[in-house]
């Protein structure tokens, strides 16, 4: 288990490796989500700003804002180079993509318990008769119970057309149904697809709107409210 180091103690050469995957994974971080992996559940929160400070001091990570009032932590090239990954994984994210991937990693790893992103290597490797090309980034592995898979879609707008919302819910349904390797598991009730919208009332009224078609309940699919977002959203009206 890496060390995370605390009144000038070395940082290890695991701790940073394990920060870099998790950033791989992501896009992008803060350090209350790095707080609560599993490697560093022992450590405070200072012993995480460590690490984080001094991976930004070898050139492996920078900060940009995240909102007025917080910043985020992404890859630099060195830092990409270091976990073998291609250029178009570091820098700053545009602010679309930023609020996506921080919904991602709100819920994987910031809500009420840790999921665990699944990337096209993750798949290809621990679920290869799921691995088909063209599959969407938002795939994800929720250990709990007997394990759940599922697929994490984002609705960043705070106003938006509800219809393109529920159609893109229908057409993931329909998608996944179709292909026999997903139709096994959600025969066996172990994949689900989760919404991720800002306000509690757009997710109740998108909720209650797809209740109305019967395709829909074919498949699990929860819509959740993750108001943290409405911070990213505003500062980009």
């Amino acid at each position: 288990m890496p060390t995370l180091a605390q009144h000038e103690t070395p940082i290890s050469a695991e701790a940073i490796d394990v920060l870099l995957q998790h950033l791989a994974r992501y896009r992008l971080t803060v350090s209350a989500a790095v707080a609560k992996l599993p490697q560093f559940n022992d450590c405070s929160r200072q012993s995480v700003k460590q690490l984080l400070r001094a991976c930004r001091q070898r050139s492996l990570l920078n900060s940009a804002p995240l909102h007025s009032r917080q910043r985020y932590w992404h890859m630099t090239e060195l830092g990409a180079e270091r976990c073998g990954l291609t250029t178009d994984r570091i820098g700053p994210l545009s602010e679309t993509a930023k609020i996506r991937a921080f919904a991602l990693l709100h819920f994987c790893c910031l809500s009420d318990r840790l999921r665990h992103r699944l990337t096209a290597a993750d798949i290809t490797r621990s679920f290869p008769e799921l691995h088909r090309p063209g599959l969407p980034t938002g795939y994800y592995f929720d250990p709990a119970d007997a394990g759940q898979i599922g697929l994490a879609r984002v609705d960043a707008g705070n106003h938006g057309r509800w219809d393109r919302v529920i159609e893109t819910l229908r057409a993931d349904i329909a998608d996944h149904i179709r292909q026999p390797s997903f139709r096994r598991i959600v025969h066996a009730g172990r994949f689900e697809i989760t919404l991720l919208t800002v306000f509690p009332e757009k997710a109740k009224r998108i909720a209650a709107a797809l209740a109305q078609y019967r395709d829909v309940h074919r498949i699990s699919v929860r819509v959740l409210s993750v108001p943290e977002l409405l911070p990213l959203v505003l500062s980009v009206r």
